[in-house]
């Protein structure tokens, strides 16, 4: 019989992760790079001139991050699996990074690391300018990022084709709805301000749209809290979307599937324009990005407090403590404004106790089992403006519905 290690869970998920930061908001780049770091595992990176010095300013991921830092990223992992030099062209590569993001190596540096929560692989993007069927490719490079993402609640990025033929090929496909709920897609590409490296007759380098979306998860989650929609921000660096963002919403009537579209608004600029993720179900939490990212951070943090009660006596004692502890924190969160609901009992719960949450058998198991209810918010995405004016009054009545 195997041994059974005791451990900490939350809905059946194995929890390790001991940092203090919040990883949901980290992105971790898979990709090639110009120089390889020997260790073979994911590298810290919290500056572009750091980016430069480990990893070089040639190729895909360099320029990706480039654009993550310059639009206000804070801090990224990379994993490297080899130099771009050893490949003789890029459908030879792109070829390569689709096998590689589903082989056991890459799966595993995935699990070991705790330190981030989102998943994405911007040299993907290069298969638009490959001229033969892709499709077979973007699929497998999503599913690979998928079956990526179940592991420690992770979150993928990922980019939907440019070509609309080759869009809703792919969008046709089936994906689990499990998967779909921990993943979203933007679309399109994006015209930077960065000068090509390889033809000097370009003065505009095409870059995939990722790298600045997690950079932009990243800066709203800092600055007003993870549950705040990752949407309606503007983009540095950028010149302009490759195609017109009302083609993604043509894209969506053909194939279900929601591509986050990212828009130019003449006198304003490039800003992303969506926070759905790939789950296309009406009645679920999950179609909203920020709704499980926040429940990943939940989940993140209760787990760092409940670790303290591993090996603790389980009795009515310790449950007061535990509930306690995660009481207090997610009382902190309602006060920030991450839970719907303008009294305490409205926005959340914590039960815990024998015949409450346990039965008899689960304390003869050792198992201590904490019950969390959470009322989480829905953004406002439509937002209708009413403007009557009143003559015989001289009065204006402004009146705005959600």
């Amino acid at each position: 019989m195997a041994m059974v290690l005791p451990r900490v869970s939350v809905g059946g998920t194995l929890l390790t992760a001991e940092s203090s930061d919040d990883p949901v908001t980290i992105p971790l780049f898979i990709g090639y790079t110009a120089k390889v770091e020997k260790s073979g595992l994911p590298v810290s990176i919290s500056s572009l001139a750091e980016a430069s010095a480990v990893w070089g300013d040639t190729g895909t991921m360099a320029w990706s991050l480039r654009h993550f830092f310059d639009n206000g990223g804070r801090l990224c992992y990379v994993l490297s699996l080899g130099d771009t030099a050893q490949w003789s062209s890029a459908a030879d590569r792109l070829d390569a990074l689709v096998a590689a993001l589903q082989t056991p190596e890459v799966m595993s540096a995935v699990i070991e690391d705790n330190h981030t929560g989102l998943l994405l692989a911007p040299e993907l993007s290069e298969l638009n300018d490959i001229e033969t069927d892709t499709v077979d490719l973007w699929y497998q490079g999503w599913q690979a990022l998928l079956e990526l993402a179940v592991y420690e609640r992770r979150f993928a990025l990922l980019e939907l084709p440019e070509v609309p033929g080759t869009a809703v090929k792919l969008a046709q496909m089936s994906f689990s709805a499990d998967y779909c709920r921990n993943a979203a897609a933007w679309w399109p590409r994006l015209e930077t301000s960065y000068a090509d490296d390889l033809d000097s007759t370009i003065s505009h380098r095409l870059l995939s749209a990722l790298p600045a979306v997690a950079a932009a998860i990243q800066r709203s989650a800092k600055a007003y809290g993870v549950w705040k929609a990752p949407a309606n921000i503007a983009l540095t660096k950028t010149i302009r979307p490759t195609n017109d963002a009302a083609l993604s919403q043509t894209l969506f009537t053909q194939t279900g599937v929601y591509a986050n579209p990212i828009c130019s608004f003449p006198g304003k600029g490039v800003y992303l324009w969506g926070c759905r993720t790939l789950l296309n179900d009406a009645g679920s939490p999950w179609r909203f990005i920020q709704i499980r990212l926040l429940v990943n951070s939940i989940e993140n943090r209760l787990k760092f407090i409940a670790r303290a009660f591993v090996f603790e006596p389980n009795n009515a004692l310790t449950w007061m403590k535990l509930k306690g502890q995660i009481w207090s924190w997610l009382r902190q969160q309602w006060l920030a404004g991450a839970f719907y609901g303008t009294q305490e009992e409205d926005a959340f719960s914590v039960a815990v106790g024998l015949d409450e949450t346990m039965t008899a058998d689960d304390l003869s198991a050792g198992k201590m089992i904490v019950n969390i209810q959470l009322a989480l918010l829905a953004p406002a995405e439509f937002i209708d403006l009413t403007i009557t004016l009143d003559a015989r009054a001289s009065a204006t009545q402004f009146e705005e519905s959600a």
